[in-house]
């Protein structure tokens, strides 16, 4: 396992420097590394210990890009164009160089937490202080492996750096144990670390309690859909946007968890949080997505980005917009996707771009072909041309270079105020963060957990309807009767739950885990089959999980590939 040990023996040798005295995680990007026996000694240190942790977190060699472009490929609701999804989005998950980044980044993450959590304890320093680092750490150890072992099921555990252990070839523990040391972690996290604001509080942009406890409750949840026996689900989808009820699957590895159990600590976990007042839905969905809205109210945790840097920006922008509006729409919402909402949801009526132009003759800027969506609604973007030919007199109504266009683009990391005019910036260099965890994530969590445990409670419905009630604040029931989900049937609430998460938390990288948790992706894709957009959408079962690295398999004989890889 020589790439990486590399990795783990660089990253947990390093200590990362920085201006400890600056306001933001990511002010802290010059740094130098030294042997952490000669830095770890004064309460700054311990600072600087922890932003190196979350600078690989947040850089590109993990979070900047690689995760959230694998996860978007890689399901059902998003479609992009051939060259976008050819590897990842039709399971070819070998040779892209997306998949070995998944497994080493998170290692590259551990190794840091690992010396932190180490070397950290023997400090001189304010216990309040030292307590909430060594929490971050936790959390920091615990997000990476929740990642791995749902990527990859059983992987080596390591939980001390790689100066205190002899044998770095460490086999693939069960999955399990891995969720064993999750919890474990977040579990210290919850009890080291105050909510945010509260006195001895870190960095805004640095994890705290609140989201400790949306994690433990999303793992909890992961456990107790995963372990699930006997339950049936219904989704949306297929070439013809039919509702399919599936048998759902116990993922492989939960086959020895009470899922009851688990889901009674999920409600649990969910309920501290809810009940601690410290986040609460944005009143307009839209206000989600304001740049000044960021690590605060709903928010709970972001990946942290700065504008124009190479080293910690993200292409959120350039891959998932419209080029009027700085990007170039690599990903997009699947058409079938976005009929699923309800027609006045405002996560598709403010949230998608309907009507957008490019300039294919950027020599002529002003010449501006158009395009709309959808279909039906063309002609409330009837586009009065500007120039319908170079000299030409623009005609009222003329619409020549109006089409239909098959591509609903979201606006979730729309970055307003960029020039849009020269048709020269391709959105990449935007300050977008990117969600993580938030609060509509814990709410339909608890809602979630109720129903499996109790069935349609007035407590289940009351928490998924705090959601749905946000994007569709203008609609009655009469135009949307799930506003009123009181006679529906557990399975059709605990569908009804799957779907608005995919509603909700579009683009944010859950789509994937939801259907893998819930044991119904692979019917659920190989529904789709080959998409209208010609994306192969089949799947078989090795792609349940991702390979490892070959090299890493081909470095250490302690680890074995995955089944069919």
């Amino acid at each position: 396992m020589k790439n990486l040990n590399k990795i783990l023996l660089g990253a947990g040798a390093m200590l990362l420097l920085a201006n400890t005295g600056c306001k933001t995680t990511l002010d802290e990007v010059p740094y130098d590394f030294y042997a952490p026996e000669n830095v770890y000694k004064t309460a700054e240190d311990a600072e600087a210990a922890i932003a190196g942790v979350y600078s690989d977190f947040n850089s590109y060699d993990w979070f900047i890009k690689p995760y959230w472009e694998f996860l978007s490929e890689d399901e059902d609701h998003i479609s992009g164009a051939g060259f976008a999804l050819n590897n990842i989005g039709a399971g070819n998950f070998l040779g892209d160089y997306k998949t070995p980044i998944m497994f080493q980044g998170p290692y590259a993450v551990i190794a840091r937490a690992n010396t932190v959590l180490e070397r950290v304890p023997a400090i001189n320093m304010d216990k309040t202080r030292q307590n909430r680092i060594l929490g971050e750490a936790y959390f920091l150890r615990a997000f990476s492996y929740f990642t791995l072992v749902r990527l990859f099921g059983p992987v080596p555990l390591r939980t001390a750096s790689v100066a205190s252990i002899v044998d770095t070839n460490i086999p693939r523990a069960p999955v399990a144990d891995v969720y064993k040391q999750i919890i474990a972690d977040l579990q210290q996290g919850e009890t080291l670390m105050p909510y945010q604001g509260e006195p001895g509080s870190g960095t805004l942009g640095h994890v705290n309690k609140g989201a400790a406890q949306a994690l433990l409750a999303k793992v909890y949840a992961t456990i107790g859909s995963g372990s699930l026996k006997g339950a049936q689900v219904t989704v949306q989808g297929g070439k013809d946007n039919a509702f399919t009820t599936y048998a759902k699957d116990v993922v492989a590895g939960y086959e020895g968890f009470d899922s009851k159990q688990y889901y009674q600590l999920a409600k649990d976990e969910a309920a501290k949080l809810i009940a601690s007042n410290k986040y609460a839905l944005f009143p307009n969905y839209m206000d989600l997505w304001v740049k000044a809205n960021d690590n605060s109210v709903e928010h709970i945790f972001m990946e942290q980005t700065l504008a124009g840097n190479n080293n910690q920006m993200n292409e959120v922008n350039n891959y998932f917009t419209s080029g009027d509006r700085g990007g170039r729409a690599y990903l997009w919402m699947d058409p079938n996707f976005y009929f699923q909402f309800g027609q006045f949801d405002d996560r598709i009526q403010k949230g998608v771009t309907h009507v957008w132009f490019e300039a294919y003759d950027k020599s002529q800027p002003n010449l501006k072909y158009y395009h709309y969506f959808p279909r039906a609604d063309s002609a409330k973007y009837r586009i009065v041309s500007i120039n319908t030919k170079p000299g030409a007199t623009p005609v009222k109504g003329d619409t020549t270079l109006a089409s239909y266009s098959n591509k609903p683009q979201i606006l979730k990391y729309y970055s307003p105020g960029k020039p849009v005019a020269p048709f020269n910036d391709d959105g990449n260099r935007a300050p977008i963060n990117y969600p993580l965890l938030r609060y509509a994530d814990v709410l339909l969590t608890y809602a979630e957990a109720e129903t499996e445990l109790n069935g349609n409670t007035p407590d289940a419905r009351k928490y998924y309807l705090q959601v749905r009630r946000r994007a569709n604040q203008a609609v009655t029931v009469a135009q949307d009767p799930l506003l009123d989900p009181s006679k529906l049937s557990q399975l059709q609430l605990r569908s009804a739950i799957l779907a608005e998460r995919a509603q909700e938390l579009h683009f944010e990288s859950n789509r994937r885990f939801d259907l893998q948790r819930w044991g119904v992706y692979l019917q659920v894709m190989n529904k789709i089959g080959v998409s209208r957009q010609n994306i192969n959408k089949a799947r078989d079962p090795r792609t349940l999980l991702v390979p490892l690295p070959v090299a890493e398999v081909l470095a250490n004989p302690s680890v074995t590939q995955n089944a069919g890889w």
